[in-house]
């Protein structure tokens, strides 16, 4: 008697966010059952990542041209929940918010401004 791995596991599709479970493994033509795109593409990926080498935060994957089309990495894990999704993008507004300049000069670093304005001006 076979036995087999019955631990299902879920992904949401990177176009139309739509959750559902799948018996891995996820085949490289296996469509989205509400859009019907593929689903095994690096955008449904965990390692994905805009910022990163090759889009890609695992090292040893090979460049994947097209990001949204059924491909054979060895490396893909599907993103399994909104927070996942999102977490890339609550990183990107952490990093912005450090770097953001919000305050307002002060009226001695005002003078400064408006003298080296006066100084360049043409």
């Amino acid at each position: 008697m076979l036995i087999r791995n019955l631990a299902l596991k879920s992904i949401i599709c990177h176009a139309c966010h739509h959750t559902w479970t799948f018996e891995p493994p996820l085949g490289r033509r296996d469509e989205c059952p509400a859009c019907h795109i593929d689903c095994r593409v690096c955008l449904n990926c965990i390692h994905y990542d805009p910022g990163a080498h090759h889009e890609c935060r695992e090292p040893q994957a090979e460049w994947v041209r097209d990001k949204d089309s059924g491909n054979f990495c060895g490396y893909f894990s599907p993103k399994s929940d909104k927070a996942q999704t999102a977490s890339a993008t609550n990183q990107h507004d952490k990093l912005e918010s450090l770097f953001k300049n919000d305050s307002k000069p002060s009226d001695q670093e005002e003078k400064k401004i408006s003298s080296l304005d006066d100084l360049f001006k043409k």
